[in-house]
């Protein structure tokens, strides 16, 4: 069986640890994460069942180890890929995949420009499109890196994509990946990406989304003061109205999860940031990589 059945699954078991609101996928209860032609042994196998009873059966039958090794493995490379489980038929994966741009970073791909530039067109439909195309791109190389045996970092469908950062602070090293310093299109093309990514296809998603930075990402550069450990300080009015309706915007369009910043947040670490993580209760914040 694909590895690609945990994209969603494993998501809501790291949701029910850090969340207690419901939570439903924006494109309805059917997804399927299983090819043609596997053999259905298993309820969490079967993609005609609702999205809930297929996680509920997978869960019910990991062990405690196999959880903890699902969420603490695949994230970079000096971890390895998630283990494979193999009395369930789930192969290895690694969670760690940039397509920001394009699915270039092991292999070839179509290159993209940068989002900085995207920007400027003040076209979402054309963010859109190309996030169609990354999506394509990347379950196609996805497929073949799977029927190798390759389960290295940037082979999944994981995206670590889009970054939504507020451009703040002219020197940081990462401007050129966001949309720039505007809140509301930085929304609006996040919310083009994230659609477009998922391949238009309610049942089939293509791809998934992990929004980041979370939260208030956007510099210093000046070493030794760098965006891996400076401390934000930021009003309740700025982070609402500037640095969060982008990831709102985000997950409302059905993205997967959200990556924590590095830095904290008025001293507080942002990936145990309780006040961050309980801003809205419209939507459960899953946290897939904890700094």
């Amino acid at each position: 069986m694909d590895r690609n059945v945990l994209l969603g699954l494993i998501l809501v078991i790291t949701c029910n640890t850090v969340c207690s609101v419901n939570w439903k996928h924006p494109y309805g209860e059917k997804l399927r994460f299983i090819p043609e032609g596997v053999k259905e042994e298993f309820p969490f196998q079967n993609y005609t069942l609702p999205w809930k009873d297929r996680i509920n059966d997978l869960v019910s039958r990991l062990t405690l180890d196999e959880v903890i090794l699902q969420i603490s493995r695949g994230g970079a490379s000096s971890n390895g890929p998630a283990p494979a489980i193999d009395r369930l038929g789930i192969k290895p994966y690694n969670w760690n995949t940039e397509c920001l741009r394009g699915y270039g970073l092991r292999g070839e791909a179509t290159c993209f420009p940068q989002p900085i530039g995207l920007a400027a067109t003040f076209d979402d439909n054309l963010i859109k499109m190309m996030s169609q195309a990354v999506a394509k791109e990347a379950r196609a190389k996805h497929n073949q890196f799977n029927k190798e045996g390759n389960y290295g970092d940037h082979t999944g469908l994981s995206c670590f994509a889009p970054v939504i950062n507020i451009m703040r602070h002219p020197l940081w090293g990462r401007n050129q990946e966001t949309y720039g310093e505007d809140p509301v299109l930085t929304s609006i093309m996040s919310d083009a990406y994230v659609t477009g990514l998922y391949g238009g296809v309610a049942e089939y998603p293509a791809a998934t989304a992990v929004c980041k930075h979370f939260d208030v990402h956007g510099g210093p550069e000046n070493i030794p003061t760098t965006r891996f450990g400076f401390n934000a300080v930021v009003s309740d009015h700025d982070w609402g109205t500037t640095f969060l309706p982008a990831f709102r915007a985000c997950l409302k369009a059905g993205a997967e999860g959200v990556m924590c910043s590095y830095n904290a947040i008025n001293g507080v670490p942002s990936c145990a940031n309780k006040k961050l993580l309980s801003r809205f209760d419209f939507m459960c914040w899953l946290i897939l990589i904890v700094v």
